[in-house]
């Protein structure tokens, strides 16, 4: 058995970009024809994402993270769900793991509702235990990103962790797919998480944050996927976009503005917050109908898509400021407080927060 092309074809990475990356001999490495040296191992076990170990012995070793057991947008599974996305859960399944150890306290609201509560009900005890103001977006942030702060600042004090990424782990060879997924929950009454995939816009964050939240609230676990081009969810979906929405757009609010297609961008500035969720509000409150819904979502897909060519271009920023981002920093005082108590090594430490020294050095610098 030829290890290196089992793990390979487990991966999503082509032969064009491991011929450029590693050798142009890749082929025969495959093959057999031909053996990488050491560093050339090395360098495929990065991209691969793997232990170099694993490529020196001769039998491959399947994981069980590969099983993904998430309800997704209207009860389907993913059919292939990609390597980039398995390893993701897998990562934050890990991280909370560790912190399930270290907490000893339950979270009394997760599971607290069920789709079949009333939705106003749900949106007003939201509201009250993250002490946000049903007006919060009138708040003169700056910035989207100070937005998104803000919102994440006021979950993370209720004792949810939040993550972001855009690709696995510091591997900038495995970015992750934002046509695959925006977000994900993985709900636990000790450590709750939300992981939001970073090649989303700012307000499509926004709006993953608060509609995971409100998951963990009903005790619900699933990935979010892209469903802004069908007007049609599963009961369960439906409810969370509602309280969602109501969160993000209330109904009282919305009904004292000038609720036109025409008017549709002032009404996303004025919430702050993006056309899609605007849109939404406008169908369920009947101002539009749903063929309007679905041609006014097509447009935004399009100019989505611009968009994420656009950013595909962007540099990386400040390494600090997104590590420091990326990373709850709850969950890194957890870290760090077992690697000064002895129950872990900087070595355990490095690998369940992901990055080697210098990130972790930027992350307890702050």
């Amino acid at each position: 058995m030829n290890i290196l092309k089992t793990y390979f074809s487990r991966s999503d990475l082509s032969l064009e970009e491991m011929r450029n990356k590693v050798s142009p001999n890749f082929d025969q490495f495959l093959s057999g024809e031909k053996v990488p040296s050491f560093n050339q191992l090395t360098k495929i076990a990065h991209l691969l994402d793997i232990p170099v170990g694993l490529l020196l012995i001769d039998k491959s070793v399947t994981p069980q993270k590969n099983n993904i057991n998430f309800r997704t947008i209207n009860s389907e599974s993913i059919a292939n769900p990609s390597s980039e996305l398995k390893d993701t859960i897998f990562e934050m399944k890990e991280k909370q793991d560790f912190l399930q150890k270290e907490i000893n306290y339950d979270l009394d609201y997760i599971g607290k509702y069920t789709v079949n509560s009333p939705y106003l009900e749900v949106a007003q005890y939201t509201r009250n235990l993250l002490n946000l103001p049903i007006d919060y977006y009138r708040q003169s942030f700056g910035s989207k990103s100070k937005q998104l702060g803000y919102l994440r600042k006021k979950i993370n004090k209720i004792g949810v962790f939040i993550f972001f990424n855009g690709k696995i782990k510091d591997n900038t060879s495995r970015r992750l797919n934002i046509d695959e997924f925006r977000g994900f929950v993985l709900v636990d009454k000790k450590a709750p998480i939300i992981f939001i995939n970073q090649k989303d816009t700012k307000n499509g964050q926004i709006f993953t944050l608060i509609h995971e939240f409100i998951h963990l609230l009903i005790g619900d676990e699933e990935i979010l996927g892209t469903q802004s081009s069908s007007a049609n969810f599963d009961k369960t979906e439906a409810f969370v976009n509602k309280v969602t929405s109501e969160i993000l757009v209330p109904d009282s609010e919305f009904k004292k503005q000038c609720v036109t297609i025409e008017n549709i961008d002032n009404l996303a500035k004025y919430f702050k917050i993006s056309r899609y969720v605007i849109v939404r509000r406008m169908r369920d409150d009947k101002y539009i109908s749903s063929d309007d819904y679905n041609r006014l979502v097509k447009k935004f897909d399009k100019e989505f898509q611009e968009y994420q060519k656009s950013n595909k271009t962007r540099p990386g920023g400040n390494y600090r400021q997104n590590i420091n981002f990326r990373i709850d920093k709850t969950f890194f005082n957890y870290v760090e407080n077992a690697v000064n108590t002895r129950q872990i090594t900087y070595t355990d430490a490095f690998n369940i927060i992901g990055v080697g020294y210098k990130g972790y050095q930027q992350l307890k610098e702050g």
